[in-house]
């Protein structure tokens, strides 16, 4: 395994080739996760970014229970590097990844766990209508608990977080005055602070989340203008019209 202190401290720009020394990964790297984007497309945007070739092994849902017991904890992601054991944790992932990646250089980790913080805490305000519609129980509801009655208590949820003083437009609201003139979250290159981010507005703005409109970001100009730069990074584009081309 590689020392962390002998990776080199390159920041490449979005779209440079890689960088000498910053691709030093010890063996093929195989993600393991479901046909979604949900927590490992952060990491899978940060090797993208990172110019890494990796196996995206997507799980199609009724396998799952036939794999789970051969994953370490009982969950996905699962990142392999080489023959090294497997590892879990999302978070473990991205850092490593955006590590020797050059997407996570020292001079700017601060700043970066700084933006990761801010949506995670948009993250946390988010999650509990989502997990009322899959597992009621952990609210103290049966766990039985009737569709059409979860569905009510979601949009409950989801009308106060969008309200005008919800927690969506003040979270947003921080993002977009962290970003501020700058082309990307920390500055004028990408880092792994804009992987965490980006897929949070992705999962805001694609209309999966009923009560939120996908116009959710257009009151916030400059995050919007980031949104839409971020995806036409050369990088970036390709990766999501090869998922396109493979949807048809």
């Amino acid at each position: 395994r590689q020392d962390p202190d002998q990776v080199p401290d390159v920041h490449p720009r979005a779209d440079d080739p890689p960088q000498p020394g910053a691709m030093a990964f010890p063996g093929p790297i195989k993600l393991t996760y479901f046909g979604i984007e949900g927590v490992a497309e952060r990491v899978r945007l940060a090797l993208v970014l990172g110019g890494v070739d990796f196996e995206d092994d997507r799980v199609d849902f009724k396998d799952w229970p036939a794999l789970k017991p051969t994953t370490k904890y009982g969950t996905l992601p699962q990142m392999k590097i080489g023959d090294a054991e497997p590892c879990a944790q999302s978070g473990a992932m991205l850092r490593y990844v955006g590590q020797v990646a050059g997407l996570y250089p020292t001079e700017q980790i601060l700043k970066i766990e700084e933006a990761i913080g801010i949506e995670e805490d948009l993250g946390r305000a988010v999650m509990p209508s989502m997990y009322m519609g899959m597992r009621p129980h952990i609210f103290g509801y049966p766990e039985d608990m009737p569709q059409e009655q979860r569905a009510e208590i979601q949009m409950k949820l989801r009308t106060k977080l969008v309200e005008e003083d919800g927690d969506i437009p003040r979270i947003l609201g921080y993002l977009e005055k962290f970003i501020g003139d700058s082309q990307f979250m920390c500055g004028e290159t990408v880092t792994i602070a804009d992987c965490q981010v980006i897929v949070r507005l992705r999962h805001l703005t694609k209309g999966v989340l009923d009560g939120v409109p996908t116009t959710i970001i257009d009151g916030f100009p400059k995050l919007k203008a980031y949104f839409a730069r971020f995806h036409e990074l050369e990088k970036v584009k390709a990766y999501y019209e090869k998922l396109a081309a493979m949807a048809k």
